[in-house]
């Protein structure tokens, strides 16, 4: 018997950035990704929504280095016309956009200066996300008050300096709390940890 076929791409993606060279640039890298069977692009939120609603991408891709308020009412307009899609932003500008994460309540931010094999990765980590949302295997361990502070401060794309600012906390608490909370939850980065946050965080009944 031969081999098995290999997977056959599925991960649907659309990119929004009114910057022609970034846009081009994260459409030319995802096409040429293994994972990912369709990318598509817009500039304009118009055209975007009409994209999520003839590709139903699993995650979306927005530049919010020039959108200010706005990218709440296109976030709500890409969930209605794609219903299932995780966010992931992005940036030109040196920030760490966590009230804009926590607004839109996206699955992860890119900061600006990621390399390549980063942002492909945390792309394609938001897309596992959508496509298989219940592939938990076991619940995470119960976390404490402070690490469930910790876990959504670092969720909404805050840096462990801003963590430890915003709780008064020093550098090393802030990196021995993350590692416990990537411990209890069974991941090995950042990344992963954001992924995890909205099921570690969710009231308990």
């Amino acid at each position: 018997m031969g081999n098995r076929p290999p997977t056959p791409p599925s991960i649907r993606v659309l990119i929004v950035d009114r910057h022609d060279a970034s846009r081009i640039g994260l459409t030319l890298m995802l096409r040429n990704t293994p994972a990912v069977a369709t990318c598509v692009a817009a500039t304009i939120d118009e055209d975007a929504v009409a994209l999520a609603r003839k590709h139903t991408p699993g995650v979306a891709v927005i530049d919010i280095s020039e959108r200010g308020p706005f990218t709440g009412s296109l976030a709500a307009a890409l969930r209605e016309a794609a219903p299932g899609i995780h966010l992931v932003l992005t940036s030109r500008c040196a920030t760490s956009a966590s009230a804009a994460v926590r607004a839109v309540r996206a699955s992860a931010f890119i900061p600006a200066g990621a390399d390549g094999r980063t942002t492909v990765e945390t792309v394609l980590a938001a897309a596992h996300c959508a496509e298989r949302p219940a592939a938990r295997a076991q619940p995470p361990s119960p976390l404490t008050d402070r690490e469930r502070e910790v876990l959504a401060l670092l969720a909404s794309g805050a840096t462990n300096r801003e963590i430890a600012a915003e709780m008064h906390l020093g550098a090393e608490a802030v990196k021995k709390h993350a590692s416990t909370i990537y411990r209890k939850l069974g991941v090995r980065n950042r990344t992963e940890a954001a992924h995890r946050a909205r099921e570690a965080l969710a009231p308990r009944s």
